[in-house]
């Protein structure tokens, strides 16, 4: 009886043991899931953004343009995100028992600018589109009206000065909508392209990539900000051209205008 209590009691203590062993692991399972689930979420959110930030520069809606880009700015914030990252690579190795992932930072990695292949552009490519929308449009008039027979010349400088002021104004709120797009091909570059690498480099366990992911994601979040003021410079420039063609936001900003030169009563 001795013998059979001692197995009974053997194979006790290992079930027992086995039990603790699976329910770490259900543990380790849930933390690694809410972990990745953090991660996916931001990912999620930056889709939403993104929805959000068309709309916004559709309707010329600027200061709401301005919060959402700090948002995105928060969402990817490296401080944020990484302590996630690396929950899970840690978490994942201690689960299958497999080497430690090697979890220092490279700190200057997030200080560049230069990591990733984000959209970049500045006030001189613009004005460089800028002219050579006026130069074609230049072109175009004389192809169309060059052989014309005017009246006099007066009338060919009439028409021509009214034709070239919509051409003027044409190009001046095509330049503000190409601010505008480049601070979608960052959001796009950031929500399409950088984060699911970084979901897939980390379900891969592979950290080296996905801090490189993450920094590059880091960078051309930082990058928003120059953008927003490339496109808070020139859609001023189209409203001051042009108040009404800001619809809307144009409207609204005109009476806003007209009320602070309206004289107060005393």
């Amino acid at each position: 009886m001795g013998d059979l209590a001692n197995a009974v009691a053997k194979l006790e203590e290992e079930a027992s043991g086995a039990r603790e062993l699976r329910q770490i692991v259900e543990r380790l399972d849930m933390e690694i899931a809410a972990r990745m689930d953090e991660i996916e979420t931001v990912g999620t959110a930056l889709l939403e953004l993104h929805g959000d930030l068309d709309d916004q520069i559709a309707e010329y809606d600027y200061m709401a343009v301005e919060q959402s880009l700090s948002s995105l700015r928060g969402l990817v914030d490296a401080e944020e995100v990484l302590p996630a990252v690396d929950a899970v690579l840690l978490l994942t190795a201690l689960r299958d028992d497999t080497p430690v992932p090697d979890l220092r930072l490279p700190l200057s990695l997030f200080a560049r600018d230069d990591v990733g292949e984000h959209p970049r552009l500045t006030q001189e490519d613009l004005d460089r589109a800028f002219e050579a929308a006026l130069a074609r449009a230049e072109q175009r008039w004389e192809e169309i009206w060059g052989d014309h027979t005017w009246a006099d010349d007066d009338e060919r400088d009439s028409q021509r000065a009214e034709d070239r002021a919509d051409a003027r104004q044409e190009a001046i709120k095509d330049r503000a909508s190409r601010a505008g797009a480049h601070i979608m091909e960052l959001v796009d570059y950031i929500g399409d392209t950088l984060w699911p690498d970084l979901v897939e480099a980390v379900e891969a366990g592979d950290r080296g990539r996905a801090v490189e992911v993450l920094a590059a994601a880091c960078a051309a979040a930082r990058e928003t900000e120059p953008a927003y003021k490339l496109y808070e410079v020139n859609l001023s420039i189209q409203y001051e051209s042009s108040p009404m063609s800001l619809g809307a936001m144009g409207e609204l900003l005109s009476d806003f205008e007209t009320w602070l030169g309206s004289p107060r009563a005393e």
